[in-house]
């Protein structure tokens, strides 16, 4: 685990960040990967030009307890929404936020964030409030398409997550979740690709990966294993096993 000490917040922000690999995440792909990845359509590259991804806001190692302190700290890297000009003091009053002058504009304006890390931290959950503080920090939220809680102390998935529908990525693990039943709002997420929920208590469960897989019926890497055709066949014959059964319990039979 990186050492915090070494991590500390940074003031200004970076102009570029880690690079990206699939599904917007950073750190890239083995060239093989890459090689094999599908060409862009002339539609998508339009979509891309029109719509360029900047940096992802970079919040990690910022030893985060609750999520309002993002209000009063920058990212590591990443450009977040311009801070408002004043912010209110313990008495009520408005005084002049000291976010404004440590702010740095991107470098294009049509720039968008599609990616937020809040990795080792210290957030022990992810309140409705968390609706709110993503649009003071990201113009576009609704973009949202890659999240990373890792090493945090979550002890359920949030279920606020469920309100981002263009989330494809969402990484979980090394946190205290213990039941896999409270990840099911993920189900509702049409687009989700990539989960991780290893490293939780959650993982002893037995035939965890197969739970998973058939609960999730569009991810294609679990816990940063690729999901194969054989693995999906056996996950939906166990998962409808699975859901008879506790309709038989539910009914007494």
């Amino acid at each position: 685990m990186a050492n915090t000490s070494a991590m500390s917040p940074v003031k200004g922000q970076g102009d570029g960040g880690a690079a990206e690999g699939e599904g917007g995440v950073p750190g890239g792909g083995s060239p093989l990967l890459r090689a094999a990845a599908p060409k862009h359509t002339f539609q998508s590259t339009v979509s891309l030009m029109r719509n360029p991804q900047g940096p992802p806001l970079d919040y990690s190692f910022l030893e985060i307890k609750v999520i309002e302190e993002l209000r009063e700290v920058m990212p590591r890297t990443g450009f977040r929404k311009q801070p408002p000009e004043t912010i209110e003091d313990e008495t009520g009053a408005q005084v002049p936020n000291p976010l404004r002058d440590e702010w740095v504009a991107p470098p294009r304006d049509d720039l968008q964030v599609h990616g937020l890390k809040l990795g080792n931290n210290m957030l022990a959950s992810l309140p409705p409030v968390f609706n709110i503080i993503i649009r003071e920090i990201m113009d576009k939220p609704r973009n949202l398409s890659w999240i990373d809680l890792s090493f945090n102390q979550l002890e359920e998935v949030p279920q606020v997550l469920a309100s981002y529908q263009m989330l494809n990525v969402v990484y979980l693990h090394s946190n205290r979740i213990r039941k896999l039943n409270s990840a099911k709002c993920l189900t509702e997420l049409p687009s989700l690709r990539s989960l991780t929920l290893h490293g939780n208590p959650c993982e002893q469960t037995k035939n965890y990966r197969l739970f998973c897989m058939g609960m999730f019926k569009t991810i294609k890497s679990l816990d940063f294993t690729c999901v194969t055709t054989i693995d999906r066949e056996k996950a939906e014959t166990f998962y409808s096993r699975y859901l008879r059964n506790k309709e038989r319990i539910r009914n007494g039979d």
